[in-house]
C-alpha cells in the first residue's frame, strides 16, 4: 500500500498484480486437480477415458505438485513453487520421454511392458495434437494446465 496525496491508501499496482497472479495459480492449481478426473477423449472399446482413469500413479503426482504450488506460496516459499510447475509437466511428459528413448531391441518382456502402457503414452505424446478428439473435460484440462503454468511462469518472473 502507497499513501498518495490527501491521506488515501490504495494498492500499488505491483502489489496487486501480484496478488491477482496467486489468486490465478489457486484457482489453475484446483481446476487442474479436479480436471484429471474429468472424460479427456473417448477410446472405441474402452468407452470416456479421463486422465485418471488412464494412469493413477501419474494422476495423483500432477495433483500433488499441483497443489503444492499454492501451499508453498502461501508458507511465503514462493521462488520455490517453480519446482511445483515442473513436477507437474516432468509427469506429463515422462511417458513420451521414456518412449522416446527405449531402444528398439528390447526383450519380449520389455515390449510387453510398453504395450501395457502405450494408452498412457498415447495420450502424452498426443496431448496438443488431438485437440479434435477430446470431450469438454480435454478441453477443461488443457486450460486449466495452460492457466497454471503461464500464471505460476508470470509469478515466478515477478
Amino acid at each position: 500500500m502507497r499513501i498518495i496525496r490527501g491521506g488515501i491508501n490504495q494498492p500499488d499496482s505491483q502489489g496487486m498484480t501480484r496478488h491477482k497472479l496467486q489468486l490465478l495459480i489457486y484457482l489453475s492449481a484446483l481446476l487442474l486437480s479436479v480436471s484429471v478426473f474429468l472424460p479427456l477423449t473417448s477410446f472405441p472399446v474402452y468407452g470416456e477415458v479421463s486422465y485418471y482413469r488412464i494412469a493413477q500413479l501419474e494422476s495423483w503426482l500432477v495433483i500433488g505438485f499441483a497443489l503444492s504450488s499454492p501451499g508453498l506460496i502461501l508458507a511465503g516459499k514462493e521462488k520455490w513453487s517453480i519446482i511445483s510447475l515442473l513436477g507437474v509437466w516432468s509427469v506429463l511428459l515422462f511417458p513420451a520421454a521414456r518412449e522416446a528413448l527405449q531402444s528398439s531391441n528390447a526383450s519380449t518382456l520389455e515390449r510387453i511392458g510398453l504395450e501395457v502402457t502405450a494408452a498412457m503414452s498415447d495420450f502424452s505424446t498426443n496431448l496438443f495434437l488431438n485437440m479434435a478428439d477430446f470431450h469438454w473435460g480435454g478441453f477443461v484440462f488443457l486450460a486449466a494446465l495452460l492457466l497454471y503454468t503461464s500464471g505460476s511462469i508470470l509469478y515466478f518472473i515477478k
